[in-house]
């Protein structure tokens, strides 16, 4: 009877529903298996940075895709086994002394040298602060817990990731040309076109959004070997891995590095606080010139879908917020908007 009733309905209704019924399945099997949804997600965002790398060697040295495939998936691993010997395992080194450091500032307020005449704003920054203390406070233990209870299941999700990193990298076109024939014959068109839209700008987001984090981290880490303050390791690490976090996430970076840098003088703070700055500023006009003509996520819609995705999924979700939204953005462009504007 189902398949009876599809003759009647229009081709891009009927796209839309079994769109939705397949986003349904997907949701179900990540939000039952945390690896598995792990796994996808990772391998997805990998896969998109290796596509956006490839298309950068293609247009630099004029070779094939599948070369230039190949190329980006060493290069991309290149750079995490060098991350994996170098900067991880520095940044893990430093992190006790580092959040005894910030947990040190917090108790002695060390703030409050800088603004001791402006009692307004010496206030407002203490109920802050004594708003994020207990959560800095269950940091540490949170994170030894969650890493201790959570590498075995890492370890399977590396492994499965590292496995779809490079077949989905050598097949994505295969599979692009795969997913809609998983829809009825007469909606193929309308996914056909809402396949190639996604992928479009899902690659241009998460490349620009790679490329701000890989800039901010090694902006972070050039000043302070310049400055000849320790934890650069550490905080270029930090400062990479929350910059895949659109508006949220320079929150998230922002707070540990500016505690930290209390413990440098006025002078020191001001400029931390002044590179910061200016650093984001040239991220963000980055992002907004790259992302011209593409889907536009409104930066109020990014907060409530990171927001969303973290309740949902977890800490890892919050990675997913974003390209969740310019999924329904797309959607709603492809399969909802036109409906609307029939007479």
């Amino acid at each position: 009877m189902f398949f009876a009733e599809q003759k009647s309905i229009e081709p891009r209704k009927l796209a839309m529903y079994f769109t939705l019924a397949y986003t349904a399945v997907f949701v179900t099997l990540c939000l039952l298996y945390k690896n598995f949804f792990n796994t996808i997600l990772f391998t997805f965002i990998s896969v998109m940075v290796v596509d956006a790398v490839a298309g950068l060697v293609t247009k630099i040295f004029r070779i094939s895709k599948k070369l230039s495939v190949i190329i980006s998936i060493v290069i991309c691993f290149s750079v995490f086994i060098w991350s994996l010997v170098t900067i991880i395992p520095s940044a893990f080194t430093q992190f006790t002394s580092f959040y005894t450091l910030i947990t040190d500032i917090i108790e002695k307020r060390t703030w409050e040298q800088y603004i001791q005449n402006n009692e307004q704003l010496l206030k407002m920054l203490n109920g802050i602060v004594d708003f994020i203390k207990p959560s800095i406070n269950q940091l540490g233990n949170y994170l030894i817990r969650t890493v201790a209870s959570q590498i075995p299941g890492a370890l399977v999700v590396l492994f499965f990731t590292i496995i779809g990193i490079i077949y989905v990298s050598l097949y994505s076109g295969k599979i692009v040309k795969i997913i809609p024939l998983v829809y009825p014959k007469k909606c193929r068109e309308y996914v056909d076109n809402f396949v190639k839209e996604l992928k479009v700008n899902m690659r241009r987001f998460i490349g620009v959004i790679t490329l701000n984090a890989i800039i901010v981290g090694l902006a972070f880490f050039a000043l302070f070997r310049f400055m000849n303050i320790p934890y650069a390791p550490l905080v270029a690490f930090w400062a990479f891995l929350t910059n895949f976090i659109p508006i949220v996430g320079v929150f998230f970076e922002f707070i540990p590095i500016f505690l930290f840098s209390l413990s440098l003088g006025l002078q020191g703070m001001l400029w931390v606080v002044f590179f910061s700055i200016v650093i984001h500023l040239g991220v963000f006009i980055l992002f907004f010139e790259i992302m011209k003509g593409y889907a536009k996520v409104n930066p109020v819609v990014m907060i409530f879908s990171i927001l969303l995705t973290g309740e949902i999924f977890g800490p890892v979700g919050v990675f997913f917020g974003v390209p969740a939204a310019v999924f329904v953005i797309i959607f709603y462009k492809q399969f909802v908007s036109p409906q609307f504007e029939r007479d």
